[in-house]
C-alpha cells in the first residue's frame, strides 16, 4: 500500500510487464494514477490493477522495443495522443544483455550497443518524447533507475550479464539524471535517480531465477555486507520511487537515492 496520492495523475513505466517495473506500475496504480505501462511484452493489466480502478483511472500498455529509437517516438506520440500531457515519468527499462563472460576482451559491439542503448539511451529518448507536454503545463517527476553497481564492482556478480557495458550505462544515467535537472528544474520539473541494491522483485522475475540458481553459499555471500540482513523486494524499491514522484518530494532534484539495505556493491 502506498503512502501517496497521485489522484489526476498520468504514470508512464517502461519495463511495466514483470520485475520492478511491475511493482513500480503497482504501487503509482494503488495511489490513484492513470498509468500507461510500456515493455515489449504485453503488460497484464490484471497483474498490476488487481482488478479494480478509481474513479476517472484509466490502464493501457503499449508494446515497444527500446532499443528502437522509431518505436519509442511512436510510443510517446500515442500514449499523448491517448491521455495528452504526462505528469510522471519511470524509466525503468534496461537490462544486462546475455555475456556470461563479463570480460571487455570478449564484448562485442553487439552486446555493448545493445545494452547501452537499452539501460541509458532508451531513457533519454522516452525523456526527450515526454518532456514537452510537461514543460507545457509547468510540472513534471521523472525518476531514472539506475544501479547500486554504477560505480563498478571487484569480483563475480552471479545475477549480471554484460556488466561491463550494464556498470557503464547505470553510472551514464547519473550524469543524464543531474543534467536533466539543471535543464528542466525551471519547467517545474524535477528528476532523480534511484539505485537498487540485489532487488528479488517476484518469482517471475529473470533476477529472482538467476539468483535461486546459484548454491546456497553464493546466495549467503550476495546479502552477507547488507546491514538489513535481506535483498531488496520490489516494494522497497517502488516505496522510493512513489516518494521521488510525490508531492512530498517537491524540491529534492538531481539527486541519486540508494535503496540497498544499507549495503552497496
Amino acid at each position: 500500500m502506498t503512502l501517496f496520492r497521485f489522484d489526476g495523475r498520468l504514470a508512464v513505466v517502461t519495463g511495466a510487464a514483470d520485475g520492478i517495473g511491475a511493482a513500480i506500475s503497482k504501487a503509482l496504480w494503488a495511489g490513484g494514477a492513470s498509468l500507461a505501462a510500456v515493455d515489449i511484452q504485453p503488460v497484464d493489466e490484471a497483474k498490476i490493477t488487481g482488478g479494480s480502478a478509481a474513479e476517472g483511472q484509466v490502464f493501457r500498455s503499449y508494446l515497444c522495443n527500446a532499443t528502437k529509437s522509431i518505436e519509442i517516438a511512436e510510443t510517446c506520440n500515442a500514449i499523448q495522443e491517448d491521455f495528452g500531457p504526462v505528469d510522471i515519468l519511470v524509466n525503468n527499462v534496461g537490462g544486462g544483455g546475455t555475456d556470461q563472460n563479463n570480460d571487455i576482451e570478449t564484448l562485442t559491439d553487439d552486446e555493448w550497443d545493445f545494452v547501452v542503448s537499452l539501460s541509458l539511451g532508451a531513457t533519454m529518448r522516452f525523456s526527450r518524447g515526454l518532456v514537452g507536454g510537461m514543460k507545457a503545463k509547468s510540472y513534471g517527476r521523472i525518476v531514472n533507475i539506475s544501479s547500486s553497481l554504477k560505480d563498478g564492482v571487484f569480483g563475480p556478480v552471479g545475477t549480471v550479464r554484460g556488466r561491463i557495458p550494464y556498470i557503464t550505462a547505470k553510472m551514464g544515467l547519473i550524469g543524464l539524471t543531474k543534467q536533466l535537472c539543471n535543464d528542466l528544474g525551471p519547467f517545474g520539473i524535477s528528476v532523480n535517480a534511484v539505485s537498487p541494491g540485489l532487488t528479488l522483485p517476484g518469482e517471475d522475475a529473470k533476477i529472482t531465477q538467476r539468483f535461486r540458481s546459484l548454491p546456497p553459499e553464493e546466495q549467503a555471500r550476495m546479502y552477507s555486507h547488507i546491514p538489513a540482513g535481506r535483498l531488496a523486494t520490489g516494494e522497497d524499491i517502488a516505496n522510493a520511487v512513489c516518494f521521488l514522484v510525490s508531492e512530498a518530494s517537491g524540491y529534492i532534484s538531481g539527486e541519486t537515492l540508494l535503496v540497498a539495505g544499507g549495503g552497496a556493491r
